[in-house]
Order: structure tokens, then C-alpha cells, then sequence
């Protein structure tokens, strides 16, 4: 056992490094002095590219384990580490942008719930590392799927386009990422592979740290992480080796680093949004719903050239799998968004809606969320009283079309929708608590920026008023 973790994280830190090359490739980081602040973001960064670029090489038969982790390692290291030479030395204006004056006790409180975080996490990681595979779909989807990739070295086995083996419908990021991690292994280990599933729980609190920090004090955003990790569905829905945490994890970074491109007004981040959002897409149908309800708001308040490329990079990044399918007639038994577009369609399953609407809601407000959801709302409603009008339109619109979206799939699927709500929606409603969980610190992080420069506009524009009174009365 003691060897095969030793694999395992090896391949990680290889992701790892791997990221770090892609800061200054990407253009994430165009300072040494922000190529050093923004390094929590590099693991999850480098996961979800070499995880992408398994799933893409699997449809051609070309498994990626120890051996071609190095090779990308060297591919991506050696012209970033000539990149990185020439980076400037002087500081970025994105550092020091979350303090906002808050203070030292800020910094501690933020700082501690942290590490706090960090320490479930791993708890959860011993815990994992001797949980076998034990819920139907953990085994008989994602590890089934794993496990073929592994023994095969790609899709050209019947596992993957014939219905006994359903669904077929489901992309490959989760599987190539755990087929790479059994080949660092060097055998196939159903229990030992929960570990990577800790592994990207750490890899998300270190981005949306890295992602905070930079913009809102780090009091607000240890606690919120703390939240969201704290929260009992967010671990427990990951130890079951389900695809809808890891999804919900990429779609929260991918959606927070557009807000922040809102506030920053500048492109540096919508690279790793990209690939966060490209990678969320490839993890389960539903990543596409996310993105997209992200990316049109998105590109509508930016309205810029960036924003379109941003759009199109999700795009292709989801191309290939697509071309997959259509060629092998891949559909999904389920529903058709297709159906989406057809009144006849729609109006014959009107009953459907309130069922569907009551049954996502109830889940979106369910206890295993813990505070998410209203915590999220009072953010919301502190940013539309500050004004933060382009972040709050941002996050509203995705929230809306996100929860629609959701909405919508139940009602044009052709499984009772009692049965559907029951099987799936605790764990589709995931995406959405968990975005909106990681854009509440955003939103009253800005609120109270907005909130203290107007009391020092006020303040200072009443000083010259109560001078001039006082002058006027001697």
C-alpha cells in the first residue's frame, strides 16, 4: 500500500508542477512577485489540464501514466522556466488588494480557519484511504469506467459505446484522471484511489484561497472556505467517489475567476477560468449547463475580445469528446436538450414543472449544505445595497440559469420525476451551492470596499463644510 500511495503522489506532484509551468505560460502570472502569489492555484490548474488532456488522448488509445506525466512535465517546464527568467521583479498590482484595511486580526482569524479547513481535509484524506468502493454509481460508472481505461489504454473496448455498460453519456475526465493515478500505482486499488479525490478537495480550497485573498479580506475568505468544506455533503458526497463534487469544485473556481476578471478589469485570470470551466465540461453532462450559464452573462458585462476567446477555449476544450459521440451515435437515455426547444414537447410534460422546481429547491436548501445558501443570499443582497452592480448582475444571472437549467433537465427527462428527483438532484444541485458558496466572499468582500470608500468620501467631504462653518462663526 505504502508503494502505491507513493505513486499516486508522485503523479500529483507532477500536476503540481505542471501547473506551476502553466502560471507564466498561460499568462496567470506575469511577475515573479505574482507567479509567487498566485502558486495555490498551480495544483488544481495542472490537475485539470493533464486531467483534460487524459480524457482527449484516451479516445485515441493513448493511456498517460508515470512515464508521459514526465515527458508533459518537461514539455511544459523547460520554456516556462525560460519564461519565468524574464519575468519582471516588480511587484503586481493585484498583491495586497485584500486587506482593505481590515487589520492584523483579519489576517489570523482568516489565516486559522484556513488551516482549519486544510486539517479536515485531511482527516478526510486517512478516512478515505481505507474506504472501499461502496454506492452504485462510485463503482459502476466512475471506477468501472477507471478501470477499463487502465486495462485498455482507451475507449476501444465495448464498455464505452454499448448500453450494458451505461450510461454512455458521462465524459472521461474523472476516469482518465483515476486510470493515470492506478498506473502510477501500478495496479488497480478502488479504496486507495479515494485519496485523489482528498487530493482535489485540497487543491480547491487552495485556489479559491489564492482567488480570495488577492480581493476581499482573509477573515471572509477562510471562513467561507471553512464552510464549504465543513459543510457534511460536500465530504461525503466526494468519499463516494461521485463525479458531481469534482465538478462542482471546477465549476466554483472557474465561476469566482470571471467575477474576478469583472473586478480586476483585466484578462490575467480568464485563462485558468477556462481551463477550470473546459475541464468541468468534460467531467459530467451537466458541466456544460454550468459553463454556459456562466460564460453568456459573463460575456455580455464584459463585452470584451478576451471574454469571446475565454468562451471559445471552453469550447474546444469540450470539442473532441463531442466529435466522439456524434461519431458513435453516444446519446443520452434520459433526455434531449433538444426537447428543451419544442413547445409541443414541453407543454405535454407541463406537469413535470412543479414537481421539478419544489424538488430542486428543497435540495438547494437542504441541511447538508449547512449556511451555504443563505449566507450566499445576505452576500447578494450587501452587494446590490453597495452597488456592486456588474458582479451581482454576474453572479445573479448565473445562479438563475444555473438553477433553471436544472430545473428544466428534470422536466424533459423521460424517468419519473419523482424517481430522478430522488436518485439525482442532492448531488445536481451541488454545482450551484457550491458556486454560489464561493462567490458570497466576492460579493460582500466588495460590498464592504464600496461601503468604506463611500464613509471616507462622506467624511471627507464634510470636513471642508464644518471648517467653513466654523470660519463663518468666530
Amino acid at each position: 500500500m505504502t508503494g502505491s500511495l507513493a505513486g499516486l503522489l508522485l503523479a500529483n506532484v507532477l500536476y503540481l508542477v505542471v501547473g506551476i509551468a502553466l502560471l507564466p505560460l498561460l499568462r496567470i502570472a506575469r511577475t515573479r512577485a505574482e507567479l509567487a502569489s498566485r502558486l495555490g492555484l498551480a495544483y488544481i490548474l495542472g490537475l485539470a489540464a493533464t486531467g483534460a488532456l487524459a480524457a482527449h488522448l484516451a479516445l485515441i488509445g493513448v493511456p498517460v501514466g508515470p512515464l508521459e506525466l514526465f515527458v508533459l512535465t518537461l514539455l511544459v517546464g523547460v520554456p516556462a522556466w525560460r519564461r519565468g527568467r524574464r519575468l519582471p521583479n516588480h511587484p503586481s498590482d493585484t498583491l495586497s488588494l485584500g486587506s482593505n484595511g481590515v487589520g492584523l486580526a483579519s489576517r489570523i482569524v482568516g489565516i486559522g480557519c484556513f488551516l482549519t479547513a486544510l486539517v479536515l481535509l485531511a482527516h478526510a484524506a486517512h478516512a478515505y484511504s481505507v474506504r472501499p468502493l461502496l454506492e452504485w454509481d462510485g463503482w459502476a460508472i466512475w471506477a468501472m469506467k477507471a478501470r477499463a481505461l487502465y486495462d485498455f489504454g482507451g475507449v476501444a473496448h465495448g464498455v464505452f459505446t454499448t448500453q450494458p455498460y451505461g450510461p454512455l453519456q458521462h465524459p472521461l475526465f474523472l476516469p482518465a484522471l483515476e486510470a493515470t493515478g492506478f498506473r502510477s500505482m501500478g495496479a488497480f486499488d478502488g479504496t486507495l484511489i479515494h485519496v485523489q479525490l482528498a487530493l482535489l478537495g485540497f487543491g480547491f480550497a487552495a485556489a479559491l484561497w489564492t482567488l480570495l485573498r488577492e480581493r476581499v479580506p482573509e477573515a471572509l475568505a477562510g471562513a467561507s472556505i471553512l464552510a464549504i468544506v465543513a459543510a457534511d455533503s460536500t465530504l461525503r458526497q466526494l468519499a463516494a467517489n461521485l463525479a458531481d463534487i469534482p465538478l462542482a469544485f471546477l465549476v466554483a473556481l472557474g465561476v469566482v475567476a470571471l467575477g474576478r476578471t469583472l473586478l480586476d478589469e483585466n484578462a490575467r485570470l480568464l485563462p485558468f477560468a477556462a481551463v477550470m470551466l473546459g475541464a468541468a465540461t468534460l467531467t459530467k453532462p451537466e458541466g456544460l449547463l454550468f459553463a454556459a450559464a456562466a460564460l453568456v452573462p459573463f460575456v455580455l458585462i464584459a463585452r470584451t475580445r478576451a471574454s469571446l476567446l475565454t468562451a471559445a477555449a471552453v469550447v474546444l476544450i469540450l470539442l473532441p469528446w463531442r466529435v466522439y459521440t456524434a461519431i458513435h451515435g453516444l446519446k443520452n437515455p434520459e433526455y434531449s436538450l433538444g426537447d428543451a426547444l419544442n413547445p409541443s414537447f414541453l407543454a405535454d410534460r407541463s406537469e413535470r414543472v412543479r414537481p421539478a422546481f419544489e424538488g430542486v429547491w428543497h435540495q438547494v436548501w437542504s441541511s447538508g449544505w449547512s449556511w451555504l445558501v443563505p449566507l450566499a443570499l445576505v452576500a447578494f443582497a450587501a452587494a446590490l445595497l453597495a452597488r456592486c452592480w456588474r458582479l451581482a448582475g454576474f453572479a445573479a444571472a448565473w445562479a438563475l440559469l444555473s438553477f433553471g437549467g436544472i430545473v428544466l433537465v428534470f422536466w424533459i427527462s423521460v424517468v419519473p420525476v419523482e424517481l430522478t428527483l430522488r436518485w439525482a438532484a442532492y448531488r445536481t444541485v451541488a454545482s450551484l451551492v457550491l458556486g454560489a458558496a464561493a462567490l458570497a466572499p466576492l460579493l460582500a468582500g466588495e460590498a464592504w470596499r464600496h461601503s468604506a470608500l463611500t464613509s471616507r468620501v462622506r467624511r471627507g467631504s464634510a470636513a471642508p463644510q464644518t471648517g467653513a462653518s466654523e470660519g463663518a462663526n468666530p
